[in-house]
């Protein structure tokens, strides 16, 4: 460390206390990287705690001053690199800023600071009969700050939309130190410009989120879930349709393939029991919301599923099914989903997160198992997501006998492949991961020329000295 860095490492330690900034030691690499596993170089000069909105502007004025670059970090749960540290920037963590400020009944909304996690978000709002609808496996760790920057979705878009349509509210702080309150909560405010849509979705690239307002909903009274058994992506489909058709308030639709099931099984012991009495090629869970209280309500939902999937069997579109007629049935299929990411980590994946139009998921399915067939001999392929809102998520497996770095070239080489497939089936190379360090180079898939320049223009604006997360989201 230089003269220059360790002034810089003093300064930040007057403003948030000597025991609050990292500078050397393991905790370096801990703090400076998200669970991409993406080959880069981890090099932090130090991370920094704040815990307030005035230390983060006194912090942001003082790397300002030292032309040192800052990379905000949450619960580092990303998937793109976002949160990565490659080059002697300043770690800004937001783990210390993890209080729930205020939940306002009358409002629905919710205040709170960019370090809470997604869980104990929604158990604030739980606790005063209200829910918070944006919710994905990670939610323990996941905090609503990085949500919000990444524009996440999760297992519920198809009912209650994503994270941007539950943002009432944030305060931002930006590249001159200056802090903006965006939105405060106000239902109507035609003012001009919705600057908090800028900073939904911006991957850190403008500036540090420090408070969030989130709207709140009337939760469901209760849910009937069920995990069916299909032959094909065409059926996976074909079920959706139907199922949107009818009457039914679809809560969530997730798909996933066999070998994904085969995966978790592997990961909870050899004792493990399949979750249908034969294996189907894929998997569709299913859940429908009962508005009204009572038994009666849902044992009338549950009936009306049944008839619904029975249609399909007859149809042809389904193989078989499993009902869950208690909450701990429920849990117990929901956790099959909910433990894939996990199941699938101890194989070193590297995963695409990608938006289709709805239509075409199975055609862009099949088109991507040939392909991945053809330039991935021997790599097991693995997909699955939320089918309601046209979201996949594709996991290629390192072979345990294959070195990683290897692996990561030839799985590169194929995202090139990929992504000109979603962008020939109109699709998206990012439907809530981010673009962060791993895909920017793929951008001009899903964004024209055009595109990226006002996008650059923005940047420009608000950063023009380039102090917020350097290398990220935009292609080099």
């Amino acid at each position: 460390m230089n003269c220059t860095e360790h002034e810089l490492i003093r300064a930040l330690a007057e403003v948030v206390g000597q025991a609050r900034v990292i500078a050397d030691g393991p905790d370096l690499e801990h703090f400076g990287s998200d669970r991409c596993r993406g080959g880069w170089p981890v090099r932090p000069m130090g991370i920094v705690f704040p815990g307030s909105v005035a230390e983060i502007q006194e912090v942001v004025r003082i790397c300002a001053r030292h032309r040192v670059a800052i990379v905000p970090s949450g619960g580092r749960t990303g998937l793109a690199g976002g949160a990565t540290a490659t080059a002697g920037e300043v770690v800004l963590s937001l783990a210390r800023m993890h209080r729930i400020l205020e939940v306002n009944e009358a409002a629905r909304t919710l205040r709170c600071e960019a370090g809470a996690t997604l869980e104990s978000v929604q158990e604030a709002a739980r606790a005063r009969g209200l829910l918070y609808p944006v919710d994905f496996s990670s939610r323990g760790s996941a905090q609503i700050g990085g949500s919000v920057a990444t524009n996440a979705g999760g297992v519920r878009v198809i009912r209650h939309g994503l994270t941007r349509d539950h943002v009432a509210g944030m305060t931002v702080v930006i590249a001159t130190g200056d802090r903006l309150e965006l939105g405060r909560g106000l239902v109507k405010d035609n003012t001009g410009y919705d600057l908090r849509q800028l900073f939904i979705g911006s991957e850190g690239t403008l500036g540090v989120i420090a408070e969030v307002v989130v709207k709140l909903v009337t939760p469901p009274a209760g849910a009937v879930v069920a995990l069916c058994g299909l032959a094909s992506d065409d059926a996976v489909l074909e079920l959706f349709t139907r199922l949107r058709r009818s009457p039914l308030v679809l809560g969530a639709f997730e798909c996933f393939d066999h070998g994904c099931v085969e995966r978790v099984l592997e990961h909870r012991g050899s004792d493990a029991a399949g979750p249908l009495a034969e294996p189907s090629p894929r998997y569709a869970l299913v859940e429908v919301e009962v508005a009204a209280p009572g038994e009666a309500a849902v044992e009338a939902a549950l009936a009306s599923l049944t008839t619904c999937l029975e249609e399909a069997a007859i149809a042809g579109e389904i193989e078989d099914a499993s009902f869950a007629s208690t909450p701990a049935q429920a849990r117990a299929l929901w956790s099959l989903r909910e433990d894939i990411s996990e199941a699938l980590h101890r194989h070193r994946p590297h995963k695409a997160d990608v938006a289709l139009p709805i239509p075409r998921v199975a055609a862009f399915l099949g088109d991507l198992r040939r392909a991945a067939a053809a330039d991935l001999a021997g790599l097991e392929v693995l997909c699955f997501g939320h089918v309601g809102d046209g979201n996949i998520h594709v996991n290629t497996l390192c072979p345990p006998t294959m070195d990683h770095s290897q692996f990561l070239d030839v799985s590169r080489r194929f995202d090139r492949r990929l992504y000109q497939l979603v962008e020939d089936h109109g699709g998206s190379i990012s439907a809530e991961h981010g673009i962060g360090l791993l895909k920017r180079e793929h951008l001009p898939h899903s964004r024209s020329a055009a595109e990226l320049s006002v996008m650059r223009a923005i940047k420009r604006a608000l950063d023009p000295e380039d102090l917020f997360n350097p290398g990220k989201l935009f292609p080099a």
